[in-house]
């Protein structure tokens, strides 16, 4: 029994899902055919067949992938898979077969998985973050890793002589999107690593470069107001931005996303920062005020950032610089 890594769509999209319903899955189409029973020829010739425009790498690397959760992800083999918005990574025992499905337009094929244990990414050694953001949907996971996960487990094995010419084979897309999803996580791992003085610049920064003049409030009793934005500098236009900002571990709930939007005055907007995330009554509240209210997580909130960095100011780049990765178009 071997351990594996698959990631839940790209940005974790589909963990909350897949945990909720037990299951790991893969969207990849084959026209109609099932792949099941068929050995990793006969997958081959499925995909090519459904996909004729794709290059022989593409198809090489999708049939590999497919032919790993449809035939060396064992019944019993130990899962993981990594949840960006919480920053945990869930380990499970896959409990099922590969079986087709039709109840998700984003996935093909499912295995039933017994979710147990969870490892915090905050807890690992650089290494082990490094390991497990390869750029594979679904990778092999090392002993060393798998063991600062706090779970045994030995390298797969895969008996299967043409594996490794397919498993050297990379998708340029996927290759992109996993390599951005990795750099999203190296980026959240410094944020952390902030001081939150050094976190409520980096939200008005943020504000400035979406074109707002922001400031930072004076320490003291602020009523939920530690950054305040408005598009003139004097603080009088409107929409007004009022911003509070948590930079510490722990899921902000629902009394204090309650007490943040009852300290909003009239036009008034709320943005509400929590490097630790939220709990669902926390997004209920906010989804459900008279005011408009965004809640940005730490997943979130790097992202924006990104997004704008290029449009930031020098001193915001300063706390949180930034390097742009060229790729071939």
């Amino acid at each position: 029994m071997g351990t594996w890594m698959i990631r839940a769509g790209r940005g974790g999209v589909y963990a909350a899902d897949w945990l909720e319903r037990g299951i790991i899955g893969i969207g990849w189409d084959f026209g109609g055919a099932d792949i099941t029973g068929m050995n990793r020829e006969k997958i081959r010739a499925a995909y090519a067949a459904a996909h004729p425009s794709e290059s022989k790498q593409k198809v090489a690397a999708s049939v590999g992938q497919v032919y790993r959760f449809a035939h060396c992800m064992a019944q019993g083999s130990t899962v993981v898979m990594y949840d960006p918005a919480e920053r945990l990574y869930h380990i499970g025992v896959i409990s099922g077969p590969c079986k087709p499905t039709s109840e998700s337009e984003s996935l093909t094929y499912t295995r039933t998985v017994k979710w147990g244990k969870t490892a915090l990414r905050d807890a690992l050694s650089p290494a082990s973050k490094n390991s497990l953001g390869g750029i594979q949907t679904i990778f092999a996971v090392s002993d060393e890793a798998m063991s600062d996960l706090e779970a045994a487990g030995s390298k797969p094995a895969c008996n299967d002589s043409s594996a490794d010419a397919d498993d050297n084979a990379t998708n340029d897309e996927e290759t992109l999107a996993a390599t951005y999803d990795n750099g999203i996580e190296l980026i959240k791992d410094r944020v952390n690593q902030l001081d939150w003085e050094d976190m409520e610049r980096l939200v008005a920064g943020m504000l400035k470069a979406m074109g707002y003049c922001a400031r930072v409030m004076p320490k003291g009793p602020d009523g939920g107001r530690d950054v305040v934005a408005s598009p003139d500098a004097l603080g009088l236009e409107s929409p007004r931005i009022v911003a509070e900002v948590k930079h510490r571990k722990g899921a902000m709930g629902a009394p204090a996303v309650r007490s943040f939007i009852g300290g909003l005055r009239a036009g008034d907007r709320g943005l509400y920062v929590s490097t630790g995330g939220f709990t669902k009554e926390a997004r209920y509240e906010a989804d459900r005020a008279n005011v408009p209210v965004r809640l940005l997580d730490l997943d979130a909130f790097v992202r924006h950032y990104v997004d704008i960095y290029d449009k930031a100011d020098d001193d915001t780049r300063s706390i949180l610089p930034l390097t742009r990765i060229w790729w071939p178009a």
